[in-house]
């Protein structure tokens, strides 16, 4: 990352990005990673854009919520830092990605008057994952596992203190098309993930899963009505966004991003940034 850009902390100790000027857009990584998730897109999207790309309360640099992972709590947090930073009633695109994805569902539900667009990538949103019946097959275990170990009880902290390199790098090996993870961006994640609590936190979040399905449930009873853009890599969740996404969402488009495992934005930055601008283009007006 490039000293262009700017690292600010927010209301609530939220810590963001910033960089580029025009319509704002909102970055949301997951877990296990940091606003940098995103670095890669950060020069094709401030040449059209103002970027925040934010550390989740918790992650990262962010401090950690006063109230409770579940993702209302966590978005409502998140919504009022990026509130304070637009000093006006300006509306904005919202993007995220994995547990950014979580998170950047129910900020729509709840502050759609002021978002433009929505895009998610290959995030499983709570409450619109399908059934599954035990035991799970290799696939759906090998796809799954972190979100019955993480949260479990007391045992993840247990079974991952010192060890947080040999669980990150096994995670980001095994959901990767290839190999060739950004070496800068990986020692990122490990350092921020390696301090002390930090494994906490983020298994917090799934700790918070069924509290925040449940919230999403009632949320959907009213469908998002803004543009929705779904995608997913293609050995990963794939098209399969866009069906999950139509459980909360009327106006959806979206597909799969080519020889990519999880991490869109760090395994294919070129083709999420050409896809992501197409998108927030057509969407602007309004």
């Amino acid at each position: 990352m490039t000293s262009k850009w700017q690292v600010k902390r927010l209301l609530h100790g939220v810590r963001a990005i910033v960089g580029g000027q025009g319509p704002p857009v909102i970055l949301i990584p997951g877990w296990p990673q940091t606003a940098e998730a995103f670095s890669d897109i950060f020069e094709p999207l401030s040449k059209h854009h103002q970027f925040f790309a934010l550390d989740p309360p918790g992650l990262g640099d962010s401090l950690p919520p006063i109230n409770g992972y579940d993702t209302i709590n966590v978005s409502k947090i998140m919504a009022e830092a990026i509130h304070d930073a637009l000093k006006e009633e300006r509306t904005y695109h919202l993007v995220g990605h994995d547990v950014g994805g979580w998170i950047a569902y129910p900020w729509a539900a709840q502050f759609q008057s002021r978002i433009k667009s929505l895009s998610i990538l290959d995030a499983s949103v709570p409450g619109f994952l399908p059934k599954f019946e035990f035991p799970l097959s290799q696939q759906t275990n090998l796809r799954l596992w972190q979100f019955s170990f993480n949260a479990l009880p007391e045992i993840p902290e247990i079974l991952t203190q010192g060890r947080e390199r040999e669980l990150l790098t096994w995670f980001f090996n095994l959901k990767t098309y290839a190999d060739g993870f950004p070496e800068a961006k990986f020692e990122r994640y490990i350092q921020a993930y390696s301090r002390p609590g930090a494994m906490s936190r983020g298994f917090e979040y799934y700790r918070a899963f069924e509290t925040s399905a449940k919230q999403n449930l009632e949320f959907a009873k009213t469908p998002l009505d803004i543009p929705v853009l779904a995608l997913g890599g293609a050995s990963s969740v794939s098209v399969g966004m866009i069906h999950l996404v139509q459980n909360f969402a009327s106006n959806v488009s979206g597909g799969a991003i080519d020889d990519c495992g999880h991490f869109l934005p760090e395994e294919q930055p070129a083709a999420v940034a050409k896809r992501l601008l197409e998108f927030l283009e057509v969407n602007q007006a309004g």
